[in-house]
């Protein structure tokens, strides 16, 4: 068990001290404490799903605590980075921008840029916002699958599987562009994203050794 303290909500432990159970069950303590109303905006979400076109994914039929990185694994990612001042992180469907949370009390020099599809996650996101003292925060709603998208320039781009096959493949391409400019690091987190790493982008997965772990990878082009 991770114990909480609202002093400390994004606590620092080693990797291998904590099983996923207990970071999904710190992490509910965690979004409590911050003021999130997660079940009534999910609940709004499902409401209109059939809305939604097939090859969107966002996941609605999952616990919230399902699609989204555990708090205390975020700050082990962020630490593993190396992250210097003014570093920009982006997060690619960020759901309920977790990382922006971590990052603003952890490293409040760097910058953190999220999108995410569901408008109600980035109100929601927005309002949790306005009573948190990080700068150097934003949160769009975007649709990474639409070939207008194009993700900024930065130094980190992080992917937890948000969408279908096509989807992520989308923005592997689209981070292969930003990597011919610049060097960039890439957190994967989930099978589909590190498969298609493995099997499409020898650029990120042979150039430079991935680190892995139980449940990401860091990629450095």
């Amino acid at each position: 068990m991770i114990s909480f303290d609202p002093h400390n909500p994004f606590v620092f432990l080693p990797l291998e001290s904590y099983s996923y159970k207990e970071a999904q069950d710190h992490s509910v303590s965690v979004d409590d404490h911050l003021g999130f109303r997660l079940q009534e905006v999910e609940k709004r979400i499902r409401a209109r799903t059939q809305e939604i076109p097939e090859n969107n994914q966002n996941w609605d039929h999952l616990s919230v605590q399902a699609f989204q990185t555990p708090y205390v694994e975020l700050r082990n990612i962020l630490e593993l980075l190396n992250l210097k001042p003014q570093d920009h992180v982006v997060d690619l469907g960020c759901a309920y921008a977790r990382m922006a949370f971590v990052m603003g009390t952890h490293f409040p020099e760097t910058v953190f840029s999220g999108y995410e599809l569901e408008k109600e996650r980035v109100e929601e996101t927005l309002r949790v916002l306005k009573s948190w003292p990080a700068q150097n925060i934003s949160v769009y709603t975007a649709n990474l699958a639409l070939e207008s998208f194009v993700p900024p320039q930065a130094d980190v781009y992080f992917i937890f599987d948000y969408g279908n096959e096509d989807a992520v493949s989308k923005t592997l391409r689209d981070l292969q562009t930003v990597a011919r400019e610049r060097s960039i690091q890439v957190v994967a987190r989930g099978r589909l994203s590190r498969f298609l790493i493995h099997r499409d982008h020898p650029w990120l997965a042979e150039i430079e050794t991935p680190r892995h772990f139980a449940h990401f990878s860091i990629y450095h082009s």
